[in-house]
């Protein structure tokens, strides 16, 4: 089922239900609009097949929050991530982890969610960290700089 969710209050309205794109909470209870994104109930691809899709599981262990993907991390998914991580960090989490061993593909789209990621959680005074990824992702990684500067350290 389709559900439209507000990523500033955590407010999820049914997609059919819903009278607009904008959260009434909000709209009343701090005067500000703030756009719903349409998220699902179900699986992006059944089977566990991920080719041409990204697939999310987050879990919340007290102030952690840890980010496991699979899938391609590319421009039709980066939005996704967006979305995710913006929800983690509006959520309080102190942590955030992103789990990469799933990733199969990632292209600069996906490669720019991960530092967007890194910017809001400074932003909201939380520690971002990736755990490491498939070798052509991981390579990547390496490649731009960023493995040494984001790999989550053993412990």
């Amino acid at each position: 089922m389709l559900r439209l969710k507000c990523l500033n209050c955590g407010l999820a309205v049914s997609y059919k239900a819903s009278p607009g794109n904008w959260c009434p909470r909000c709209l009343v209870r701090d005067d500000q609009s703030v756009e719903l994104i349409t998220v699902s109930d179900q699986p992006s691809s059944p089977g566990g097949h991920t080719i041409g899709s990204l697939r999310i599981f987050t879990s919340v262990q007290g102030e952690r929050h840890t980010i496991s993907l699979s899938g391609e991390l590319d421009i039709a998914s980066a939005q996704i991530l967006d979305a995710a991580l913006a929800e983690a960090c509006s959520g309080g989490a102190k942590e955030v982890v992103l789990d990469m061993g799933g990733i199969e593909f990632m292209d600069s789209e996906g490669l720019n969610t991960i530092l967007r990621g890194k910017r809001r959680c400074e932003e909201h005074s939380c520690e971002y960290s990736l755990t490491p990824a498939k070798r052509p992702v991981q390579h990547v990684l390496e490649a731009t700089g960023l493995r040494g500067r984001l790999l989550r350290k053993a412990g």
